[in-house]
């Protein structure tokens, strides 16, 4: 079975290589408030609580289009096609006037699919509780209705973030071992579950090259580490659902953009004061960091991309001046690392669980003690106080 899945993904890849960016979207989306959360707890001055929001506030500054339309439902009542456009946005183009024209007429070229953030209690081709479809089965036949419609449609699995009344013992908002409990399980059980849910839609679909989005492992990833695990927690979330404020949709809307547009987001953006201050202060290192996980996100024991269409890019690509001129090297290495630039030290190293391992105040930072595999490092600039994450590999 194995070896039929990994010759499967082989033939997904093979027949996925088509024209990688693109400069126009039009995008649907099969979501729900993880995606699109209106109104929210806390009133914003547009539409700040959704991901379709920021896209096109990038994809306006990155000189480019973005229209979207979507409806909101879990997969079973996604089911009920042919869909219908029940969102509007303040700044965003709708992408299809569903009173006027049919699906096959709208011209999409991207579509988002999301499940439920608490059906992961079970496998993803489990049948749901008194019923007869799987998330798999669902998201195979929404897929296969809209490739009838749209066959050069790029479909995407947007990967949201789990349900979190389950770690509060007195509710929301959680303490410190609950939330580190809580992104401990983003990025583990609950992303492995994800995985399962991709593979098995490749394995049934490898010439509809589905491709998957990490947002919420992402998120969980960043706010590990300094100077973004000072966020306050209710900065970040409203409730236990757990639906976000401004900041969790920012950044879910940039990990998006990068992956959908296939490029970093544009490095002359400036963040609004609806995000927060730390957030917009390190907005250039947070896009590295993004681009970095999303690089890295391959079909296990091979180099190709979960997230990319085309020749997905092998190496991270800095994305300012100062990231330009700094690096680490030997990368991999067997565990001494150094900096190519004197302006910056080295000041804290952390495994892929965020936690810290090592703490540094010179030029190189020493890992030979610690087990192969992928860590961060922490870079700080001397003068400016810049901090910059990048990853490394230790053999």
């Amino acid at each position: 079975m194995k070896k039929l899945l990994f010759f499967t993904l082989l033939l997904f890849f093979v027949s996925g290589q088509i024209n990688a960016q693109i400069s126009q979207m039009k995008q649907y989306v099969f979501g729900h408030s993880l995606i699109v959360h209106t109104p929210p707890l806390y009133p914003t001055p547009s539409d700040e609580t959704t991901v379709p929001h920021w896209m096109a506030l990038l994809a306006t500054e990155a000189s480019k289009t973005y229209a979207c339309s979507g409806q909101y439902g879990f997969l079973p009542q996604h089911r009920q096609l042919p869909p219908f456009a029940q969102w509007g946005f303040d700044t965003v183009t709708p992408a299809w006037d569903d009173n006027q024209y049919d699906f096959d007429s709208a011209n999409f070229n991207n579509v988002l699919i999301t499940a439920a953030n608490f059906a992961q209690w079970q496998g993803p081709a489990v049948n749901y509780y008194n019923d007869t479809v799987s998330p798999v089965s669902c998201t195979r036949e929404i897929n296969d209705w809209v490739k009838s419609q749209q066959p050069d449609c790029r479909i995407y699995i947007y990967e949201n973030w789990p349900d979190m009344a389950g770690y509060l013992s007195s509710g929301f908002p959680p303490n410190q071992t609950e939330w580190n409990n809580y992104n401990n399980y983003i990025d583990g059980a609950f992303h492995d579950w994800w995985i399962e849910y991709h593979d098995s839609l490749l394995l049934q679909r490898p010439n509809d090259s589905i491709r998957m989005i990490p947002v919420g492992p992402i998120i969980a990833n960043l706010l590990r580490l300094s100077p973004y695990d000072q966020i306050p927690i209710t900065t970040l979330y409203e409730d236990d659902a757990p639906h976000g404020r401004p900041t969790i949709y920012f950044l879910a809307g940039l990990i998006t953009y990068m992956a959908t547009y296939q490029e970093m987001a544009p490095a002359t953006y400036q963040v609004p004061t609806t995000v927060d201050s730390i957030v917009r202060v390190n907005y250039n290192s947070i896009v590295n960091f993004i681009w970095n996980e999303l690089v890295a996100f391959n079909i296990a024991g091979t180099n190709n991309s979960r997230v990319f269409f085309g020749n997905p890019p092998t190496t991270s690509i800095q994305h300012n001046v100062s990231q330009d001129v700094v690096n680490i090297f030997p990368n991999p290495s067997n565990g001494f690392f150094y900096l190519n630039n004197n302006q910056y030290t080295i000041q804290k190293g952390y495994n892929t669980l965020g936690e810290l391992i090592i703490e540094s105040q010179d030029n190189f930072i020493d890992l030979s003690e610690q087990k192969p595999g992928i860590y961060l490092v922490e870079i700080e600039h001397k003068v400016t106080g810049e901090k910059i994450i990048k990853r490394v590999i230790k053999n």
